[in-house]
């Protein structure tokens, strides 16, 4: 028989899943191998979380849950969530190797960011600036102190024009940050007016650097690497308890819930107070939403 605590995360899971209306075994998406999905990136062709020119999102997309806005322009389109991409990341550490070695696959998507021909806007530019860059979340967070942040150094920042494909290697660069709870975001909005892309293909560090955090992860490793943000016991002082929250543990939570489901069960302590808050929140806001 199931444990009370069992049977409650396993409920919670589905309960949460099938809130944001996740595709059941039967789809054609849930039956197709991680290479197949893999292949099936060439086809996106909407912006998503994490590939977005217009604001940045912040969630889960294993719910198909666009996620909450963080900051972009106001009124812009919500993104929607490929469900292709969805299903690569409900797959967790099963995907994590074939993702890894899809960063440097410059097969193109069908979505294009950028300015389009100055003809087409009369002449007046969407974006006021554009560049590529390298910025990265790494898997052991590095909190900054205010002399760092001063001398840097600082992400690259290389201007381009025009529009810019979106490659396989930049949805795996999201997919990957998804599953192991990191911003790794491909195209973001920099207020004010401006377009940053992440590319791995554009700047092959990235690349490097996640091979390096998690280039031998095995689902053991990202199980460690959720706890340990549950824990987040480093974190400076000058970031609150709440923002730490936000950022790390509940984050962590949603995931160690979806891939190691008995784990999640098992929490205990102050893991397992920081489980039933979570959990309180959860139902708080998916009350809120239904009114």
């Amino acid at each position: 028989m199931l444990s009370a605590a069992k049977f409650i995360a396993g409920f919670l899971t589905a309960l949460s899943l099938s809130a944001y209306g996740i595709p059941d075994v039967g789809s054609d998406y849930s039956r197709k191998s991680v290479s197949e999905l893999i292949d099936d990136l060439t086809e996106i062709d909407s912006q998503s979380p994490g590939i977005n020119s217009a604001a940045i999102y912040e969630g889960f997309i294993a719910n198909n849950s666009r996620g909450s806005f963080g900051v972009g322009v106001l009124g812009a389109a919500p993104p929607k969530v490929p469900p292709q991409m969805s299903a690569l990341v409900r797959r967790g550490p099963a995907a994590l190797p074939e993702l890894i070695k899809h960063l440097d696959d410059k097969r193109p998507t069908k979505l294009d960011v950028g300015n389009k021909p100055s003809d087409s806007q009369i002449g007046v530019d969407a974006f006021m600036f554009m560049y590529f860059s390298d910025e990265y979340d790494s898997r052991v967070p590095h909190w900054f102190d205010d002399a760092e942040l001063k001398r840097g150094p600082r992400p690259m920042e290389k201007d381009f024009s025009g529009r810019y494909t979106i490659k396989v290697a930049d949805v795996c660069y999201v997919v990957i940050g998804q599953i192991v709870s990191r911003r790794l975001l491909s195209v973001r909005y920099q207020p004010s007016g401006g377009l940053v892309v992440n590319s791995p293909i554009e700047a092959p560090v990235l690349a490097e650097k996640v091979k390096s955090d998690w280039g031998d992860a095995d689902a053991d490793t990202l199980r460690q690497s959720l706890l340990d943000d549950i824990h987040a016991t480093d974190r400076p002082k000058r970031i609150s308890k709440a923002e730490n929250t936000d950022r790390f543990v509940n984050p962590a939570l949603q995931r160690l819930r979806l891939y190691f489901p008995d784990m999640y069960a098992a929490l205990e302590g102050d893991d397992l107070q920081k489980r039933k808050e979570f959990e309180r929140q959860e139902i708080k806001q998916r009350r809120s939403a239904s009114q």
